[in-house]
């Protein structure tokens, strides 16, 4: 077993540990601490490390794991504003500093890899030094998406955004990691076969997602069987939500979906059903006293998903059958 070899199976190992410990803590207390992800950071980065001076890669490449760092530590730390630079602190230093390495690996990365041929890129046929200094770059691409989706609400959970950023600075591509179980120990599919794989960190996504879809069709023959849809408007929120009475929700790990339209002097008009719960300051017991006196007796209800618990278990179709998209275009 070469080194590298060794680095990957670690690189699994640390994997598994680090969803395992935040999806264990997202299902128990629907938190996951920043700590989690900074204190697996460093494992993830050495173990980057420790490869690219395995492979013997340029030093672009390496200065080039700063600058995913930099946009990881963004989702974590506060940036620094150039306008205090006066007042600026250690770690604000070492933002700058990593920021500045990133920066450096990223202009002499351009300088010498820049003239390339996309097909021999996607097909592997480059030298390893451009290659892996490509996927570097696209690899900070796919973290700045995942904060855009994050900052814009298409995906809500901040422990979700990170754990995805943190599994893009771990495993940048398949190629640090081992072959999926389909393609190392069957014949189904020859992965020389497979030009183009998605990112790891877009596979898990995409396998924590087939996940969570299972659990609406069995949200909404529930919800028929108990008589809670009574409406067409009602199938905005039964396929995730369940309806409690206002007067038995007592616990805090739930949002709350039902609100009130009022008319001009402030009574009830109608009742409305939320894809989502807003987002204001007002806490929940503040909020169900509130549509209590506006005459709701009952809301629709839903517990706050653990999706980096989703995350860990979508670990095991991922090692099985890797990237879902390969193997249908194969």
């Amino acid at each position: 077993m070469d080194s590298h070899l060794v680095v990957e199976y670690l690189r699994v190992l640390c994997l598994i540990s680090c969803l395992m410990i935040a999806g264990y803590s997202d299902y128990s207390k629907l938190i996951v601490r920043d700590k989690i992800w900074i204190l697996w950071t460093l494992p993830a980065i050495l173990l980057l490390f420790f490869d690219f001076l395995i492979l013997e890669l340029s030093i672009w490449n390496i200065l080039m794991i700063s600058l995913l760092i930099s946009l990881a530590a963004s989702t974590v730390f506060e940036i620094p504003a150039l306008g205090k630079i006066k007042s600026i602190n250690l770690q604000d230093l070492s933002f700058l500093l990593i920021c500045l390495f990133g920066c450096v690996g990223l202009i002499g990365g351009l300088l010498n890899y820049i003239d390339v041929e996309y097909y021999s890129l996607i097909s592997g046929e480059e030298d390893i030094n451009t290659t892996i200094w490509w996927t570097l770059l696209f690899s900070s691409f796919l973290i700045i998406i995942f904060i855009i989706t994050y900052k814009i609400g298409i995906i809500q959970g901040g422990a979700d955004i990170k754990a995805l950023i943190w599994v893009t600075l771990l495993t940048p591509s398949w190629y640090f990691i081992p072959k999926p179980y389909i393609y190392s120990h069957t014949s189904i599919i020859d992965y020389d076969d497979i030009m183009f794989q998605i990112p790891p960190s877009l596979v898990l996504f995409l396998w924590a997602g087939s996940l969570f879809i299972i659990t609406p069709p069995i949200f909404i023959i529930r919800n028929i069987v108990k008589g809670d849809i009574k409406k067409l408007s009602d199938l905005k929120t039964a396929w995730h939500a369940t309806k409690m009475p206002l007067s038995e929700i007592k616990e805090d790990n739930i949002w709350l979906l039902s609100d009130v339209v009022l008319d001009k002097s402030g009574d009830t008009l109608n009742t409305v059903n939320l894809f989502m719960p807003q987002r204001d300051n007002q806490n929940l017991q503040d909020k169900i006293e509130y549509l209590m006196s506006k005459g709701l007796k009952s809301a629709w209800v839903t517990r706050k998903h653990p999706f980096v618990t989703y995350l860990f278990f979508a670990l095991i179709p991922m090692f099985i059958f890797g990237d879902p998209v390969a193997i249908v275009m194969s």
